[in-house]
């Protein structure tokens, strides 16, 4: 990864310095997908899943699932060996019953020291029932 930023000084010689910051970002784990959108008609149920799978450089468990505000949404966890390879899934259930917008955040407590927690960002749009039709 490459940055530049701009820095402005007190200095009258030279009031803005550049400064370019390099460096390698590794992947703590892999989240797929990054963030979840729950989108349906009211009255139908509406699940998400979020699958993470831990670098093996930076291995981890998923101790805990929790989401912030909990009033639309409820997350449960599953763990799955796979090839040799730990999966965590994160089912996302919608719990709002009437049409509208919301957003969460499931929070993730892992066992690692180099990130305690994960998050991911959930969006919920609830539409108007559907209408039958006879």
């Amino acid at each position: 990864m490459k940055k530049t930023i701009q820095v402005e000084t007190s200095a009258a010689k030279q009031p803005n310095v550049s400064i370019e910051i390099v460096g390698n970002v590794e992947a703590f784990a892999n989240i797929t997908p990054n963030k979840l959108i729950l989108r349906g008609n009211a009255g139908e149920p509406i699940i998400g899943t979020v699958t993470i799978t831990p670098d093996p450089k930076y291995p981890f468990k998923v101790l805990e699932t929790k989401p912030k505000n909990g009033t639309d949404i409820q997350a449960k966890i599953e763990e799955k060996q796979e090839n040799d390879k730990t999966n965590y899934i994160i089912t996302v259930e919608n719990l709002k019953k009437d049409p509208g917008r919301y957003y969460d955040i499931v929070t993730l407590k892992t066992s690692s020291s180099v990130k305690p927690e994960i998050q991911i960002s959930v969006y919920g749009q609830i539409l108007e029932a559907a209408k039958k039709t006879e």
